[in-house]
């Protein structure tokens, strides 16, 4: 496996990470505010499509 290759799939494991990371802090933000956790993904990926264009 080449060096690059082995560098993708780092970071590729560490992005899964991090959708891991931001599953578990919206089912926290759901449970402690009696949200439903679809709504509160729905949010999310709302907001944060809009600061991603904004940041453009």
């Amino acid at each position: 496996m080449s060096n690059e290759s082995r560098l993708y799939e780092q970071a590729m494991e560490r992005i899964d990470e991090l959708v891991e990371e931001v599953f578990q802090i919206c089912d926290d933000v759901a449970d402690k505010n009696d949200y439903e956790r679809d709504w509160v993904l729905d949010r999310f990926r709302e907001r944060f499509n809009k600061a991603r264009r904004i940041m453009k």
